[in-house]
């Protein structure tokens, strides 16, 4: 699966976000916008093929102001964003894109 083809969901608005990720966007003061800008701008920097119950990647990507994005999404055809936050740098490295082990 690539970028590309999470984003044209992205774009055709063919998407889903759940409850969890709109309760993290709050808790780390992120809005819509910022989510949509991550995907857009981003790269996946994990996969996670077994995740169940839908395999999913991680976007790594910056918001309107700079500041990084992690975003989770789900694998079409069924494309849901699972998780939005920002990342901790104490928690990873290369400019968010690799844990720190």
């Amino acid at each position: 699966m690539s970028i590309a083809e999470i984003r044209d969901y992205i774009v055709k608005q063919d998407f889903k976000i759940t409850d969890h990720a709109f309760e993290e966007m709050t808790a780390d003061d992120l809005v819509f916008q910022d989510v949509i800008s991550g995907v857009m701008n981003g790269e996946i920097i994990e996969n996670y093929p077994t995740a169940y119950p839908l395999s999913a990647v991680l976007i790594n990507g910056k918001i309107k102001d700079g500041g990084p994005i992690h975003i989770c999404v789900s694998l079409p055809p069924l494309v849901k964003i699972i998780t939005v936050y920002r990342p901790d740098p104490e928690k990873w490295i290369d400019d968010f894109r690799k844990r720190r082990l």
